[in-house]
């Protein structure tokens, strides 16, 4: 109830009512997990997902201290693959992101929804402004310590080790939460989910060998695409900042993301392992959608960088975050940049 004051206490009456609607309904539909892993009918499949999340909260409690509380300690059936739908808007001429306000967490990179439909209707008023628009559909989020967010259906679907990095990713927003900063957010958290899985994986020497070479190939394969978008991204910022006329930027503009996606063809032709990210370069490749995989593993490098300084002590780690979130905005960028090299 007080949440709900507080976000319709703005102007835009209707999209935050269905916000807290669409929250609401989620919390109210949750079943706690040892109930659930209490009854008899519940699939192998089911019961074993469950059971592995029971085992990452107490983990990430214990070794990567993050606050697990009372968080996905229940669990809500969803008929969707995606629990919100994101939306995300640049100008066509331009990599700086277009950006939302909100009470509380401040300024974000993105817009979430419950309401896909809703969704398409602002995006459609975005691309009237000029803007391009991408959207895709996000398998979690999370309410900053404000509530006990639930496990989903979408969230339990993919393989083990995604599962405990997606599921240390929210635990991380739950850790430290930058208001206003996108890049800031997602890169932490980023950096502390896959510096999680690492640890976890120790725990299990049994499995080592064979999971350390899948990590290897899949971090291979991550730095091959984020290549291939950084040179693109990195010509299009030469060429938006060019004196070109606006029509020849355009052509431009095109014939690069054109050049973007055949290059991933060819590299996905010489390394099947790239094949994870088929869909997303399925997508517009506007300067929208080259922006989020900027916010998610823009100072990942840096991150990773504090925690090695470290000697990988969490308590070291988040307080040097602290420290660098106290930061202006510039300072923050520059020193992370340069952790980057």
């Amino acid at each position: 109830m007080l949440l709900a004051s507080v976000l319709l206490a703005g102007c835009q009456l209707g999209y935050y009512g269905h916000l807290v609607g669409g929250h609401t309904r989620l919390m109210l539909d949750r079943e706690p997990v040892e109930e659930l892993l209490a009854r008899d009918d519940l699939s192998a499949e089911l019961r074993q997902r469950l059971q592995l999340a029971q085992q990452l909260r107490s983990f990430a409690a214990r070794e990567l201290a993050l606050p697990v509380d009372g968080a996905y300690a229940d669990y809500v059936a969803l008929e969707r693959d995606w629990i919100t739908w994101n939306l995300f808007a640049a100008p066509p001429l331009s990599l700086q992101p277009h950006s939302w306000c909100y009470p509380v967490i401040g300024c974000a990179n993105y817009r979430g929804y419950f309401d896909q439909a809703r969704a398409g209707r602002d995006a459609e008023k975005l691309r009237d402004k000029g803007l391009e628009v991408y959207a895709s559909g996000a398998i979690a989020y999370s309410t900053l310590g404000w509530f006990d967010d639930p496990l989903t259906t979408p969230m339990l679907a993919g393989s083990e080790l995604w599962f405990a990095e997606l599921l240390f990713h929210e635990l991380a927003h739950r850790r430290f939460y930058l208001k206003g900063d996108t890049r800031f957010n997602e890169s932490l958290a980023t950096s502390v989910a896959r510096a999680g899985v690492r640890r976890w994986l120790a725990t299990q020497p049994q499995r080592r060998d064979e999971v350390e070479a899948h990590l290897a190939r899949q971090a291979a394969a991550r730095q091959q695409v984020l290549d291939l978008v950084v040179a693109t991204r990195t010509a299009l910022e030469a060429l938006y900042a060019s004196t070109l006329p606006e029509a020849d930027k355009l052509a431009r503009r095109d014939a690069l993301r054109a050049e973007l996606r055949q290059r991933y063809q060819a590299a996905l032709a010489e390394s099947p392992a790239l094949a994870g990210y088929q869909r997303w370069f399925a997508g517009p490749l506007n300067n929208a959608q080259l922006n989020t995989l900027a916010d998610y593993e823009g100072w990942v490098p840096g991150f990773d960088a504090v925690l090695a300084a470290c000697d990988g002590d969490w308590a070291c780690f988040w307080t040097e975050v602290e420290r660098i979130a106290d930061l202006s905005a510039e300072q923050r960028q520059a020193l992370l940049e340069t952790m980057n090299d």
